[in-house]
Order: C-alpha cells, then structure tokens, then sequence
C-alpha cells in the first residue's frame, strides 16, 4: 500500500483543518449572523411599513402585533378584544405589561407564528407559510376583489395555529399576506424570506439615549416622584391624564418618546412597571414612583398622541399648580367610588388648575377619546355626528371655577357609572345615572340663571380665546368606525357645535380614556356610551344657550329629528339652559352660523383658521367641495375617508387634499340601528387640505396635469360601472402592485412635510 510522504500528510492535514475554519465562519457569517445591523434595520423598516400598518394595535388580526420584535416572538391568539358578545371581562393582554416572558404569553394562549417548537427544521412557519402562499396565489394586478372576500373589521378570524395553516391554506388559498393586498416587490419578498430562514433575528435596537436626554429623564422622574402630599396628589393627577401619551424630550431636533408608568422601583433602577387595569386602580400596599420610560413598539398614527415635556412645561406646572396655596390633609385611596369621581379624589386641587391644565392641550386630551383604545367600532362612535366643532367655555365664566361652592355641592351628581358592570345590575346602574344626570342639569341650569355672572346670559367673550401655544377651537371627524381631531374650525359651518364646561370636560376623559375597559364586558361598553350621550348633550345645550331663546328649540329638533329622539331629549335631560338669557345681539336670522363665525374670531389670535379656499390652492377642485349625495353621485360611491394625492410628472408628491364624506343622520341618540336614522342623499363630501385621519380607506393618485379630467369625470358617475371606470383611472386598488411604492411616497411625504410621524392603518383600505 502506498503511503504518503509525512510532510505531503502533514501538509493535507492543515488544509483540512483550513478548510473547517473557513467553512465553520462560512456557516457563522451566512446564518447566525447573517444579518448586519443595517439589514435589521431594512427588515424593521419592511415589517413597519408592510406589516405593522394592519398588525400595530389593540385591533391587529388574532392580536399579533408586529410593531416590536417582542410582539413577533409573542405571536397570536384566538382570543378577541373588540368582542361585543362579552358578558365577563377579559383578561388584559397588553404587551409588555401583562406578560413578560414567551412561557407568560403561552400561558395566556397565544401562540407561536416563528418556527418556535416545530419539531422539522425544514418545516415552514406560521408567518412562512402565509408569506409564500401570497406569492404563490394572488388576485390579478389592479383589479377589484371579488364581493365576497371577506374585508370587514368585524368579520369573524380564524386564527390559524401551527398545525392548522395547511388545512386553513388550502381551504382559503387566496388569504396569504398581505391580506388581500398586492403581492410584495419580488426584493422585499427575497429580503424577508431570507430573515425567515436566518431563523427570525432579533431586530430590535435597545434604546441608547444622548446624557442630555438622560439627564431630562432625571430631572422629570425627580419631579413627579416628590415627597410633599401636595406634589403626590398632583403627580397622580398628571398620571392619570398623561398615562396614553407619547412623552416627548428633545435633544437638538431629536426627538424621544416615553410612556408614563407607575414602577414599584424607584429612580435610578430598572422600571418595573404596576400592571393594573385602569390607572385609577390601587397600585398595591408597597411604595411605588411614576418613572419614564422608552416607547418600545413602532410609533402609529392612530395611537400617537404627543405631549412635550420641557422646562416651559414644567414652569407652567408649577404655576397652575403652585402659586395658590392649598393642602391636602390626607391623600385620597384607590376605592371605587374615588375611581368613578375625580372631582372627589382631586377636590383640593383648584378646579381652575385642573381645568387651565387641560385647556392648555385641548387637541392631546379630546384625541385620546379619538385614539384611544374606546374609539373603534360603529357602535362605540355612533354617539358623536359625522362633522362638528368644539369650543370650550371660559375659566372666566365656567361657575365650577368661579364659584368655589358650585363644584363643591355638585360632586355627588357627577359620578360615572361604575367601572365594573354586569347584566344583573345593568339596569339599575344606568337608571341611577339618569336620576343624577337629571339633577346634575337642574342644579346647572339653576345657579347659571341666578349668579350675577351669568344671570344676564353668556356673552361671546364667555368663549374660551385661548392663551400662547393652545387650541381653543377644534373639528371633529367620524369616518364611521374611526374618527379624528384637527386644530382650528375646519370648513364650512357644521350642523352641530359642542362648547364644553371643565365638569364636563374631565367626565369625557374619564368615562372614555381613564375608565374605559377594552378588555371590558357587553354591560361595561353600554355605560360607557350611554354616558357619554348625556355629555354630549349637555356640551350641545352649552352652545344653545348663547342663541335667542327662539332659535334653540328648533335646531335642537334638527339635531334630534324622530319623535323618540325628541322624547329622549326632552324627557331625559331636562330643559338645556332654555331659560337663560342671551346675552349676544345677533344681526341676522341666521343666528348659529353668525355664532360661528363671532367664535372664529375671537379664538383666532390663538388659533388659525383652518378653512382655506381650495381654488387658492387647485381651482379644478373648488367644485367638489361641499357637494351633497342627491346632487353629486359620487358621494355614495365614496368611503368615508380618501386621500387625493397629486403629484408631477416625476411621480413626486406635490399636494395631498383629504377627501371626507360626512354621513347624514336624523340623529344620534341610540346605541343600534344606526342604518335606521341615515340620510344618504344629504351625505356630504368635504376636501380638506393636508392628511387627516388614521385609517385610510382610499388613494387617489393623479397627476396635477390632469385633476381637470379628473373631476370632470367625478361629475360624471352615476353608477357602479361609471365609478369603476373612474377608479380605475385614477384609484390605487389593494391589488394595485403600486400601492406599496405609493404608500411609501406618502409616508415620508406626511413626515417631511406635515410632520406626522405615525404610520397610516389600512386595514380600513376598501375594495372600490
């Protein structure tokens, strides 16, 4: 046998050993760390901006929030949160709060969508498998989907598990991800299945902040967390109304978003965060101390709401909430009684604290009733009009600021229905609130007519103007089962305008943001939106109240056409200021729309007029505005919400123009039936410079070139065939293959030019 020579062995021997390193680090670099930090970052920016627009928030499909790489690893759950069948409250299961381990979420069925516990390496995951399928099947490029797919909100979701995607696949071929979407780039494709297969790796980034940002996040946890009973009891009211917010600190023009917590570790250690259900809820026996801490999942439109902290902030604070001398002889508890009545648990507070306070940030506080977890669902906005402005009464006028009796004796009629609520009791509790309701107006309307004050009526100077950096005047938008709030008066003159009273104000907040349960029952979302009606009314009846006696009457029975409407009205919330005087001499019969008009003014030092002219802007469109369905047939065929988007020849975004349908009702009084008090014909189209809104239900890309055409061919539609052929022109449809170039040109549009930095939700995107 021939043998090789010792140095030619030895030499051979080497190579292989050679060639095992370079394999090894071969294998090392092209699968465990196949990924560098800039690929992770391209594959966050893919999930974001391909993923997370339907899969973001309380209401992502089967729960599988893909914002964090926490909420991938959590995975999905058969269980739903927006279920109004609910008798018994859920469980909460809100990411990084009540779980903090993959074992926890187990726990509390959710499920892996990853490879996680597969026994076949080569087996596909959950997320693979819906991926491939998309590309495997997928309906044709630009064209509707058919009737019957299934793109309601409320529709009924499988959830499929592991070993159910197959048999979930091939019963419902065309359901891969997107959801009913355009297949993604052939690039992005490659660039996810590729992480797919280097095994899901992490992309998240710890959050590492500047020392200058570290030291603010010291100054403001040494803030809150002060020792005097004083300083406690406002902390917890700072927590109680911030607790929704996106906290900003800058450093230079970077910007950093926190959360405000209750921790039971002190500054200066790992926050770790009390979970309880609501943020009045007993936060335990032990010490705790309000601590910041980092936003942790991609920022979202629909739940972005902004509130800078700052040293003009802060010496704000201490002015409203220090210079008056007050005590506090004993911090209140967390019992329900307190839960249901912060006029009770804040009382030695100045009121007009409180309410300057809120009057500083009126778009922050009436958006989280518009972004926060309680406005979604028909059912739950079926309580407010399509389009209505909201002014607020001033501290200088509003008794319960003025008069240091009136809220004082008018605290046990201002309860809200108790936070927890079952079908035995339902009845009983809604009948109390009513009772207290009632009596809550008669004492209103009683010491407004009498105090020397305001015995005479309320003149327009009773109206809020305003201070430096507020909103003293705001429109409101329902697009059916979603809503928005934009500064300033918008358009021309609604049918309805809101003015709210500071008891009224904090009411609105906690019946629908402190003491609203997502996770609550059927009895518990009732009282919510009952509750809400009776404040409805009485910030309508507050704006009545400035008119001649003989105008109120009759536009209160347009708000409320119906005789049952009419006898809720007038049985159940007593005669709505239509005693008092007024105090205004109005030159024209036209008194309302004159009102209007003398708010703008007077708010308008503070607060630009947001009406702008659209022929100043596009003379083509100036013809679409403010047209009604029986006239302009277009309006029916219309969603509630689409972006006009007009662009150069280039494909650059130069303008965005928000095309609103303002659906018209007979009135909003009842919880269901809301198809029953529609007014199609009197649906109204509205366009609104700029982007407004979360949830997009429509794009319209056109080239600035041809918006004559247009709106010509607008003009034209009298049917589906004729709308068709206008959306095929000029629609982006969800199978268009250019929607996801679109919806990125609009992304840093919205970023670079009107400052949103939220991401649009299209899971609303309708199928035209």
């Amino acid at each position: 046998m021939y043998v090789l020579p010792e140095k030619l062995m030895l030499s051979i021997h080497y190579l292989y050993i050679l060639i095992c390193i370079f394999l090894i680090a071969f294998c090392e670099i092209s699968y465990s760390d196949s990924f560098t930090s800039t690929e992770k970052k391209e594959i966050k920016t893919l999930i974001d901006n391909r993923c997370v627009t339907c899969h973001g928030c309380y209401d992502a499909p089967c729960q599988l929030k893909l914002g964090s790489y926490q909420g991938l690893l959590r995975g999905a759950s058969k269980n739903v949160i927006y279920n109004p069948k609910r008798l018994s409250p859920d469980s909460p299961t809100r990411l990084f709060i009540d779980a903090h381990s993959i074992k926890d979420w187990r726990k509390k069925d959710f499920f892996s969508v990853t490879n996680e516990g597969n026994s076949s390496e080569s087996s596909s995951s959950i997320l693979q498998a819906l991926i491939s399928q998309k590309v495997e099947k997928h309906f044709p490029d630009g064209k509707k989907l058919p009737k019957n797919f299934p793109l309601d909100i409320k529709r009924e979701l499988t959830c499929p598990a592991y070993t159910e995607i197959n048999g979930f696949l091939e019963k419902n071929p065309m359901m891969g991800m997107p959801y009913g979407m355009a297949p993604l780039p052939k690039d992005e494709q490659h660039l996810l299945m590729q992480w797919i297969n280097s095994d899901y790796q992490d992309f998240s980034k710890k959050p590492k902040f500047p020392e200058a940002i570290n030291e603010q996040i010291r100054i403001w946890e040494k803030y809150f967390n002060q020792s005097s009973t004083e300083h406690k009891l406002v902390s917890r009211y700072l927590y109680e109304h911030l607790f929704l917010g996106h906290l900003s600190l800058k450093n230079g023009q970077d910007v950093f978003y926190f959360r405000l917590i209750r921790s039971s570790t002190p500054p200066g250690k790992k926050s770790i965060e009390i979970a309880t259900r609501h943020p009045v809820n007993d936060p335990g026996s032990k010490p705790f101390y309000y601590r910041l801490i980092p936003m942790q999942e991609t920022i979202l439109d629909k739940t972005h709401l902004v509130y800078s902290l700052n040293n003009q902030r802060m010496k704000r604070w201490n002015s409203l909430f220090f210079t008056e001398k007050w005590k506090v002889k004993k911090l209140p508890g967390y019992t329900d009684e307190l839960a249901t009545n912060p006029f009770l648990t804040f009382s030695a507070i100045p009121s007009e604290s409180r309410y300057r306070f809120l009057l500083d940030d009126t778009d922050f506080f009436i958006g989280n009733f518009i972004k926060g977890p309680v406005c979604r669902g028909q059912v739950a906005l079926n309580v407010i009009m399509d389009y209505f402005f909201v002014a607020f009464l001033s501290p200088d006028y509003d008794l319960s600021i003025v008069d240091k009796n009136y809220l004082k004796n008018a605290i046990p009629l201002l309860k809200l229905p108790s936070i927890e609520a079952n079908p035995l009791n339902l009845a009983e509790i809604w009948h109390k609130g009513l009772h207290e309701h009632r009596h809550y107006l008669e004492y209103r309307d009683d010491n407004y007519r009498n105090n020397p004050l305001t015995k005479k009526g309320l003149p327009i100077k009773a109206i809020w103007q305003g201070e430096e950096n507020s909103t003293p005047a705001l429109t409101i938008f329902r697009h059916f089962d979603s809503a928005s709030v934009s500064k300033g008066f918008i358009g021309n003159n609604p049918d309805s305008v809101w003015v709210i009273d500071y008891p009224t104000l904090e009411r609105i907040y906690y019946d629908l943001v402190v003491n609203f349960d997502v996770y609550g029952n059927l009895p518990h979302q009732i009282l919510t939106r009952m509750y809400m009606d009776y404040l409805r009314m009485e910030s309508e009846s507050l704006f009545l109240s400035f008119l001649p006696l003989k105008d109120r009457e009759p536009i209160l029975k347009k708000w409320y056409q119906g005789a049952l409407a009419q006898t809720k009205i007038f049985y159940g919330h007593g005669n709505l200021l239509f005693e008092s005087p007024s105090a205004i001499h109005f030159n024209s019969k036209q008194s309302m729309n004159e009102l209007i008009t003398d708010i703008r003014q007077v708010t308008s030092p503070f607060n630009s007029d947001a009406s702008v002219n659209l022929s100043s802007i596009y003379s083509p469109l100036a013809s679409l505005q403010e047209n009604e369905a029986k006239e302009f047939k277009v309006v029916s065929f219309l969603p509630e919400l689409s972006y006009l988007i007009i662009h150069d020849r280039n494909g650059k975004i130069t303008k965005i123009i928000s095309l609103v349908v303002n659906r018209a009702h007979t009135n909003v009084s009842f919880i269901f039936d809301e198809d029953e008090r529609r007014i199609p014909e009197k649906d109204r189209l509205m366009l609104v410079p700029d982007s407004i809104g979360s949830y997009l239900n429509f794009i319209f890309w056109v080239d600035q070139d041809q918006l004559d055409k247009f709106v010509r061919q607008a003009k034209k539609i009298t049917d589906e065939k004729s709308m068709d052929n206008w959306v095929n022109e000029f629609g982006i449809r969800r199978t268009n293959k250019n929607i996801w170039p679109v919806l990125d040109k609009l992304r840093n549009y919205r970023l670079n030019k009107e400052g949103k930095a939220g991401l649009l939700d299209i899971s609303r995107y309708e199928n035209l």
